[in-house]
């Protein structure tokens, strides 16, 4: 494919996405997600993340908690 002809497809699939996207706004809005799960040490691990839970009183961090924690510490597991 020359470089005409590929503009010239470029600027036709952004049009139709513009158009698309002008027709149903509400197909690519965004809204917040509800999490079912709370914030459970399971729920994280599926993301790939490892999560400390560091409410202590002095900062200090655990590694398992049973309800919600209000500061969570996380990283991605591979950098352990």
């Amino acid at each position: 494919m020359d470089a005409p002809r590929s503009h010239l497809v470029a600027s036709v699939l952004l049009l139709l996405l513009i158009f698309t996207m002008y027709q149903y706004p509400r197909a690519v809005e965004a809204r917040p997600l509800t999490l079912q799960q709370g914030n459970s040490k399971r729920f994280f691990a599926t993301l790939g993340l490892e999560c400390k839970c560091c409410d202590g009183a002095k900062g200090e961090c655990r590694s398992s908690w049973e309800s919600s924690c209000p500061k969570l510490k996380c990283h991605p597991w591979k950098s352990h």
